[in-house]
């Protein structure tokens, strides 16, 4: 899962919805894995039946909120450590600079 993927996901968690345009190149890998449901907003009548029709917007469905935890946890540990990296680096350089 990509950036992009990954905030579509948490815009559809935030808002319980999104709008995701028909030619976005990660929509049909979003549907196959099933992160996201189509949302049926209106009814059009055909032959006498309802059929529904869907729009642009999408909602987030349990695999999605699943996915989305599981790239939220790798990225919390991906913060830490660079920060626990960085202060390391940092109090080296004001070691070796103090003497």
């Amino acid at each position: 899962m990509n950036l992009s993927i990954y905030l579509r996901l948490q815009i559809a968690s935030i808002f319980g919805k999104v709008k995701i345009k028909p030619t976005y190149k990660h929509l049909q890998y979003m549907a196959d894995y099933n992160f996201i449901s189509p949302l049926n907003d209106h009814w059009v009548e055909i032959n006498g039946f309802p059929l529904p029709t869907h729009s642009d917007f999408y909602i987030i469905t349990t695999d999605g909120k699943k996915a989305l935890w599981e790239k939220g946890n790798l990225l919390v540990t991906r913060i830490i450590s660079v920060f626990a990296l960085l202060t390391s680096l940092v109090s080296l350089l004001i070691n070796y600079l103090s003497k």
